[in-house]
């Protein structure tokens, strides 16, 4: 039965992987979410934390239940320290929405996500990043405070508001990327920088990945500082991407000796049109309803990676791939039938040039076939001992993985 006005049934629209969950809590602050999970793990009630949902998808089928406790209420702290540039804010507020205010003072938060409705709970919980990555980092790395409610009932605060603060254990970096298996985040508090005076884009094309791959590598070598640092491949044809943002000089120098080093023809983009193409660079992996992967490699493999997406183009046809070319992480979308999805994950998974793959978006069908976390690695155990710490009677995230 719904226990109280922050409590109601679940329905077919909250389902996570087609299981329906018997309730939804809404806690409207901390104490109220403490409270929740506290109960939930006294009762051993299965419980998913859920954000914007936008990610819900991402994990094994649950094999029941019992709630999801939404941070939907927990939107309303929004603290702008623009003197210090840093912000603490609550885990349901969007990111879209925390830039915005930001913005009215001339800052804003480094990170990109593929989905208006996304979290700061939910971004930090996966430690999902972009392009943006290349120079400042994933979400964890922007992190400088943290509050968590616990399966305990306890609130409990880690680092500060400040950039310089060493005090305490480092829990956001911790629970960033812990995808709720832990505990709930209530509130996170950031590192911002300052929106820059002026921006453009290199975009070039190439036919020949091991060009590609030369050409990467003379970028890399440079002193030049791009803020994002990206390929795409799509229909059989790569892109490299550099994107410049500084003073309206630093921009025109770096764009010039940026097309001095490629060998291939480039285009210099600006105002809307660049952004489209960062939109179009981060949202093209998750169009369609095609299997999602992400994998790494070493950026000094490069060469070897493209090798590999042509192996790949024989067994999946044509793949939209996007990745991080200086820090050796991407996505791959594959729309193919489940069988041949299935055999390009374990394709990856046993070649010697990637690793850390992960199908993040998949069908009901090939979860069945693939682990989507893939096998456990040798830190299985030591991170399964720290989930029994804050989570012992192991209730959250109804065994989605990857702890």
């Amino acid at each position: 039965m719904v226990a109280d006005a922050s409590m109601r049934l679940g329905s077919a629209a909250d389902a996570v992987d087609g299981v329906v969950p018997t309730q939804i809590a809404e806690p409207v602050d901390a104490n109220d979410l403490a409270a929740t999970l506290h109960a939930a793990s006294r009762e051993k009630q299965t419980t998913v934390l859920r954000g914007g949902g936008t990610k819900l998808g991402w994990g094994r089928t649950p094999s029941s239940l019992d709630l999801i406790v939404s941070t939907a209420k927990l939107n309303t702290l929004l603290v702008h320290r623009h003197g210090d540039l840093t912000a603490t804010v609550h885990a349901g507020v969007t990111l879209s929405q925390l830039n915005r205010e930001l913005s009215r003072h001339g800052q804003w938060l480094p990170i990109d996500s593929a989905f208006d409705p996304a979290t700061i709970g939910g971004i930090v919980a996966t430690n999902d990043s972009g392009p943006l990555r290349h120079r400042y980092g994933t979400p964890r790395d922007l992190l400088i405070g943290v509050t968590l409610a616990l399966t305990d009932g306890r609130i409990v605060k880690a680092g500060g508001t400040v950039v310089k603060n060493v005090a305490g254990y480092d829990l956001g970096k911790l629970f960033g990327g812990s995808f709720g298996t832990m505990g709930a985040i209530v509130d996170a508090t950031f590192k911002l920088l300052p929106i820059p005076q002026a921006s453009a884009t290199l975009d070039a094309s190439y036919d020949d990945g091991e060009v590609l791959a030369r050409d990467v590598m003379q970028v890399s070598t440079s002193q030049l500082e791009p803020m994002a640092f990206d390929v795409m491949l799509d229909g059989g044809q790569y892109r490299l991407r550099l994107l410049f943002a500084s003073s309206p000089e630093a921009v025109s120098a770096q764009i010039e000796s940026a097309r001095r080093l490629l060998s291939t023809p480039s285009t210099v983009v600006i105002g809307d049109p660049e952004m489209d193409i960062w939109t179009d660079q981060v949202r093209s992996p998750w169009a369609g309803t095609g299997a999602v992967i992400r994998f790494g490699w070493l950026p000094a493999k490069l060469a070897e990676i493209t090798t590999l997406m042509h192996d790949v183009q024989q067994i999946a046809g044509s793949i939209v791939m996007c990745g991080r070319v200086g820090m050796g992480a991407g996505l791959m979308r594959v729309d193919g039938d489940v069988r041949t999805q299935a055999a390009l994950v374990q394709r990856l998974r046993s070649s010697v040039w990637v690793g850390n793959v992960a199908v993040l978006r998949a069908s009901h069908d090939l979860k069945q076939q693939v682990d989507v976390w893939g096998p456990a690695s040798s830190a299985a155990d030591a991170v399964r001992a720290l989930k029994g710490m804050f989570d012992p009677a192991g209730i959250l995230n109804a065994g989605r993985g990857p702890i």
